[in-house]
Protein backbone atom coordinates (compact mmCIF):
# COMPACT_ATOMS: atom_id res chain seq x y z
CA UNK A 1 0.00 0.00 0.00
CA UNK A 2 1.44 3.10 -1.07
CA UNK A 3 1.86 5.98 1.79
CA UNK A 4 2.78 9.28 1.52
CA UNK A 5 4.45 11.29 5.07
CA UNK A 6 3.07 14.92 5.69
CA UNK A 7 5.78 16.47 5.99
CA UNK A 8 4.25 20.29 7.24
CA UNK A 9 1.20 21.59 7.73
CA UNK A 10 0.99 24.93 4.91
CA UNK A 11 -1.80 26.37 7.19
CA UNK A 12 -0.20 26.06 10.81
CA UNK A 13 3.68 25.65 9.70
CA UNK A 14 3.62 22.91 12.36
CA UNK A 15 5.37 19.59 11.16
CA UNK A 16 3.49 16.26 11.75
CA UNK A 17 4.00 12.72 10.93
CA UNK A 18 0.83 12.08 10.23
CA UNK A 19 0.44 9.23 7.52
CA UNK A 20 -2.19 9.41 4.89
CA UNK A 21 -3.62 6.77 2.56
CA UNK A 22 -3.53 7.75 -1.48
CA UNK A 23 -7.26 7.55 -2.15
CA UNK A 24 -5.99 5.08 -5.48
CA UNK A 25 -4.60 2.32 -2.40
CA UNK A 26 -7.47 2.66 0.39
CA UNK A 27 -9.69 0.16 -1.56
CA UNK A 28 -6.60 -2.27 -0.78
CA UNK A 29 -6.38 -1.09 3.23
CA UNK A 30 -8.39 -3.20 5.50
CA UNK A 31 -9.75 -2.55 9.12
CA UNK A 32 -8.40 -5.48 11.03
CA UNK A 33 -10.98 -6.06 13.56
CA UNK A 34 -13.28 -6.09 10.60
CA UNK A 35 -11.55 -8.54 9.02
CA UNK A 36 -11.44 -10.74 11.91
CA UNK A 37 -14.94 -10.86 12.59
CA UNK A 38 -16.00 -11.55 9.32
CA UNK A 39 -13.88 -14.26 8.94
CA UNK A 40 -15.22 -15.35 12.56
CA UNK A 41 -18.91 -15.54 10.51
CA UNK A 42 -17.32 -17.13 7.37
CA UNK A 43 -20.54 -16.81 5.38
CA UNK A 44 -19.02 -18.23 2.52
CA UNK A 45 -19.08 -21.79 3.92
CA UNK A 46 -22.82 -21.41 4.26
CA UNK A 47 -23.22 -20.29 0.49
CA UNK A 48 -20.75 -21.34 -2.28
CA UNK A 49 -21.99 -18.64 -4.21
CA UNK A 50 -21.18 -16.11 -1.85
CA UNK A 51 -18.68 -14.03 -3.49
CA UNK A 52 -19.87 -11.91 -6.30
CA UNK A 53 -17.01 -9.88 -7.55
CA UNK A 54 -13.55 -9.94 -7.10
CA UNK A 55 -11.19 -6.19 -6.83
CA UNK A 56 -7.83 -6.74 -8.06
CA UNK A 57 -4.68 -4.81 -7.67
CA UNK A 58 -2.50 -2.95 -9.72
CA UNK A 59 0.27 -4.88 -7.99
CA UNK A 60 -1.20 -8.24 -8.52
CA UNK A 61 -2.42 -7.02 -12.13
CA UNK A 62 1.19 -6.11 -13.14
CA UNK A 63 2.36 -9.49 -11.54
CA UNK A 64 0.18 -11.76 -12.97
CA UNK A 65 0.71 -10.28 -17.05
CA UNK A 66 4.80 -10.13 -16.41
CA UNK A 67 4.69 -14.12 -15.09
CA UNK A 68 2.44 -14.78 -18.11
CA UNK A 69 4.46 -12.70 -20.25
CA UNK A 70 7.67 -15.01 -19.48
CA UNK A 71 5.92 -18.03 -20.07
CA UNK A 72 4.80 -16.94 -23.78
CA UNK A 73 8.61 -16.07 -24.05
CA UNK A 74 9.97 -19.14 -22.76
CA UNK A 75 7.77 -21.32 -24.85
CA UNK A 76 8.38 -19.72 -28.16
CA UNK A 77 11.97 -19.07 -27.77
CA UNK A 78 12.18 -23.06 -27.22
CA UNK A 79 10.13 -23.81 -30.38
CA UNK A 80 7.04 -24.14 -29.55
CA UNK A 81 3.74 -22.72 -28.24
CA UNK A 82 3.99 -21.13 -25.36
CA UNK A 83 4.03 -22.59 -21.96
CA UNK A 84 1.29 -22.31 -19.21
CA UNK A 85 2.40 -20.68 -15.86
CA UNK A 86 1.37 -20.86 -12.20
CA UNK A 87 0.80 -18.33 -9.24
CA UNK A 88 -0.47 -18.20 -5.91
CA UNK A 89 -3.18 -15.23 -5.61
CA UNK A 90 -2.84 -13.25 -2.06
CA UNK A 91 -6.14 -11.79 -0.36
CA UNK A 92 -9.16 -11.17 1.58
CA UNK A 93 -12.64 -11.10 1.45
CA UNK A 94 -13.29 -7.50 1.98
CA UNK A 95 -15.92 -6.42 4.92
CA UNK A 96 -16.88 -3.20 3.77
CA UNK A 97 -18.15 -4.50 0.43
CA UNK A 98 -19.89 -7.83 1.12
CA UNK A 99 -19.43 -10.69 -1.40
CA UNK A 100 -16.19 -8.95 -2.99
CA UNK A 101 -13.24 -10.53 -2.67
CA UNK A 102 -9.73 -8.88 -2.45
CA UNK A 103 -6.70 -10.02 -4.46
CA UNK A 104 -3.61 -8.02 -3.40
CA UNK A 105 -0.87 -9.56 -4.50
CA UNK A 106 -0.01 -13.08 -6.77
CA UNK A 107 3.22 -14.65 -6.78
CA UNK A 108 4.74 -16.96 -9.50
CA UNK A 109 5.34 -20.44 -9.14
CA UNK A 110 8.20 -21.99 -10.77
CA UNK A 111 5.72 -24.85 -12.12
CA UNK A 112 5.59 -25.13 -15.72
CA UNK A 113 2.26 -26.88 -17.77
CA UNK A 114 1.54 -27.89 -21.40
CA UNK A 115 -2.17 -27.84 -22.45
CA UNK A 116 -3.73 -30.23 -20.65
CA UNK A 117 -0.85 -31.73 -17.65
CA UNK A 118 0.66 -29.54 -15.13
CA UNK A 119 2.83 -31.02 -12.90
CA UNK A 120 2.85 -29.37 -9.41
CA UNK A 121 3.70 -32.54 -7.07
CA UNK A 122 7.25 -31.59 -7.27
CA UNK A 123 9.20 -31.49 -3.93
CA UNK A 124 10.24 -28.27 -4.53
CA UNK A 125 7.40 -26.69 -5.59
CA UNK A 126 5.79 -27.83 -2.42
CA UNK A 127 8.69 -26.72 -0.24
CA UNK A 128 8.72 -23.37 -2.15
CA UNK A 129 5.05 -23.12 -1.38
CA UNK A 130 5.15 -23.74 1.87
CA UNK A 131 7.79 -21.50 2.85
CA UNK A 132 6.17 -18.86 0.71
CA UNK A 133 3.25 -19.42 2.71
CA UNK A 134 5.15 -19.20 6.17
CA UNK A 135 7.14 -15.98 5.83
CA UNK A 136 3.91 -14.28 4.20
CA UNK A 137 1.77 -15.51 7.96
CA UNK A 138 4.21 -13.57 9.78
CA UNK A 139 4.08 -10.34 7.91
CA UNK A 140 0.62 -9.95 5.99
CA UNK A 141 -3.01 -9.99 6.68
CA UNK A 142 -3.78 -11.78 3.43
CA UNK A 143 -3.96 -15.19 2.87
CA UNK A 144 -3.80 -17.42 -0.21
CA UNK A 145 -7.00 -17.52 -1.87
CA UNK A 146 -6.45 -18.95 -5.30
CA UNK A 147 -4.12 -20.11 -8.31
Amino acid sequence: MSTKTAASNPTSGSTTNERTTNSADARYACDDEQLQVLRQKSPWKEDPLYFKSVDVSPTAIMKMMTHCHSGVEKGIKNGGKPIEVMGLLLGRPDPTTPHTLVVTDAFPLPIEGFETRVIADDADVTNYMISLGESLEKTRKEKFMGW
